[in-house]
């Protein structure tokens, strides 16, 4: 057997904790693009179109925090995979 419970579980646990991570990046940026709309909207009396503009913004900003985090996983996982072919030769 190539890999024991515990490493299964520690791959588990790294797996949940970036997919949770994924969904606060989509969150938090969202939130953060419509405040930072609504407070410039009722300072220059622009309302809705900096909000809108800001909320595109932070939508944008989260979906590329998700795939940088997405390619992140994929190299941890070609690095397993490099690092368990390697030691399957020796």
């Amino acid at each position: 057997m190539l890999f024991s419970k515990d490493d299964r579980w520690v791959q588990i646990t790294q797996l949940g904790g970036t997919a949770g991570t994924m969904g606060l990046h989509i969150a938090s940026a969202t939130v953060v693009g419509l405040t930072i709309g609504y407070f410039l909207d009722d300072y220059f009396g622009t309302k809705p179109w900096l909000l809108m503009i800001f909320f595109l913004f932070g939508v944008i900003a989260g979906f590329k925090m998700v795939f940088d985090d997405f390619r992140k996983l994929q190299r941890r996982e070609e690095a397993r995979k490099a690092s368990s072919l390697k030691q399957d030769g020796e």
